[in-house]
């Protein structure tokens, strides 16, 4: 009964905590400030107490010998299916991969979620979850102007001192920009690509090295030597001339690049970022009546602005690398310092592409987004209130299309909601304690379907999870995490529903 009673007002207090905004303005609000992080913490404490008897976490890793025999009668029934492309054809194929075996037995799954009725969960998705991403267009509006007002001040702050080129940004989602940088003349970036486990990459499981090249002009002539005149006028040869040769060598210790290295540096990109960002503030703040600040030292464009009102909306403006029109490298917060050179891979719009590729599968009307979008709520619900955890939205897109790949999609249909909720939640909860989600593409036949680039197809699969296996501690908090959402995520729905009710009957 005590245990029941704390973990209500921890929960109730925690929503108490969370943003009163809309709930899609804050990408960071897992961030409480610091007095009442210290009182959450202290009830956390006297909870433990609490669960002292409760067995610890598991590590051990389950099998099923049934599982292979599973998966193959149920993809033998699929192949019979005379309307299936040769495309799905493949996807359904790739259902064997080790990471489907986490399906077996997925209906005993250890923690069984007290989730609301199928009814409740879509009134709750279409008022407060569904409605609120149709306001955000307002807000997408405005951070798309805004930004747009920035990059364009930081481009005459880099045009006078010769740094970077900023080229357009991207909008990738709410509250998520992304800004391609390029060297200036007559340099350019190569790309080498990583996929090895000879160092603890473990937060980068794709990942390259930058490395900055000069392209140098020579000529066959004496005033191109090191001793010749600066005044000298040559009327030998011009700029046409045929013996006009172009020479790629590497810029060690090149702008911001390592010491002693070609390769660019994240360290030193985002502390060139925020500076810029900075002073082209300081050059248009008097055309807002707001404050933008940085959010995180850590995380190169973390951005936050604060209205006179007391309301804010935080969002990401990140450089980037393009690696090709799909596929960028990024900055990783927090990562190691032998690890400076190396910057992290996303496939993001290759995964967003096989998402729209298998929805078309599924019936009208299917209840896969439904299910996604309300699993990311507990997640984001959760991590306001006891803090960030090494699982994040990606991990959860992730393990829905392998269960789209690996499902009837006739299971989808709109009255399923939540029986694929708990699936979802299943299949998240298996992948941890095996320590095991593999990338969806990466490693996989998938690359047939999705096109990527030849570097990718060969390269080894990747474990998402496997900052897991290298650290213990990461992975007993992110147990920790999802089961204690788990617990909470009928308290969750029940007392967000509660308080934006309150909330609008005060403004109306």
């Amino acid at each position: 009964m005590q245990e029941t009673l704390l973990r209500v007002f921890v929960v109730g207090l925690g929503l108490l905590m969370c943003p009163k905004d809309d709930p899609g303005v804050e990408e960071w609000d897992g961030i409480v400030n610091k007095d009442m992080q210290r009182h959450e913490e202290k009830l956390l404490r006297e909870e433990e107490k609490l669960d002292q008897e409760m067995p610890p976490v598991s590590e051990k890793i389950h099998t099923d010998k049934n599982e292979t025999e599973h998966d193959r009668n149920f993809h033998d029934e699929q192949k019979s299916d005379q309307n299936v492309t040769e495309k799905d054809k493949l996807l359904e194929s790739e259902g064997h991969g080790s990471n489907h075996e986490l399906l077996r037995g997925r209906s005993t799954a250890k923690s069984d979620p007290s989730l609301p009725d199928i009814g409740t969960l879509n009134d709750f998705y279409a008022k407060y979850v569904q409605e609120s991403s149709q306001k955000k267009w307002r807000k997408d509006e405005f951070l798309e102007g805004f930004a747009n007002d920035l990059l364009d001040a930081m481009r005459t702050i880099c045009g006078k001192n010769g740094s970077m080129v900023i080229e357009d940004f991207q909008m990738l989602s709410a509250c998520n920009i992304i800004v391609p940088l390029t060297p200036p003349k007559p340099f350019s970036f190569h790309i080498q690509l990583c996929n090895h486990k000879g160092r603890d990459f473990s937060n980068m499981p794709v990942c390259g090295q930058i490395k900055l090249l000069e392209n140098k002009k020579t000529q066959d002539c004496p005033c191109q030597t090191s001793d010749a005149d600066e005044d000298m006028v040559c009327l030998l040869h011009s700029d046409h001339n045929e013996n006009v040769r172009t020479e790629i060598t590497e810029v060690c210790d090149g702008f911001l690049c390592s010491k002693n290295t070609p390769f660019l540096s994240k360290s030193l990109v985002s502390r060139w970022f925020q500076s810029t960002i900075k002073q082209a503030w300081r050059l248009i703040s008097h055309k807002y009546e707001f404050e933008l600040n940085i959010h995180y030292i850590d995380a190169p464009g973390a951005l936050v602005i604060r209205f006179k009102s007391g309301k804010k909306i935080t969002f990401s403006m990140n450089p980037v690398v393009t690696f090709n029109d799909d596929a960028y490298f990024f900055i990783t917060p927090w990562s190691s310092s032998d690890a400076d050179t190396f910057w992290r891979l996303s496939l993001t719009s290759y995964e967003d592409h096989l998402l729209e590729h298998l929805s078309k599968r599924l019936p009208e009307n299917a209840c896969h987004i439904q299910a996604l979008e309300i699993a990311r709520f507990l997640h984001k619900r959760q991590t306001a209130m006891t803090g960030s955890s090494a699982l994040k939205d990606f991990h959860f897109k992730t393990a829905l299309m392998h269960l789209l790949l690996t499902t009837d999609p006739r299971h989808w249909n709109a009255n399923c909601v939540d029986s694929r909720l708990r699936d979802l939640l299943s299949f998240i909860e298996r992948s941890l304690e095996k320590k095991v989600l593999k990338h969806i593409l990466i490693g996989s036949s998938l690359t047939e379907v999705i096109e990527l680039p030849a570097e990718l197809i060969r390269a080894k699969p990747v474990n998402l999870f496997y900052p897991l296996v290298v650290h213990n501690c990461m992975y007993r908090n992110a147990m920790m995490h999802f089961q204690e959402m788990l617990r909470n995520a009928y308290m969750m729905v029940d007392d967000y529903r509660t308080q934006c009710h309150t909330r609008r009957a005060l403004s109306s």
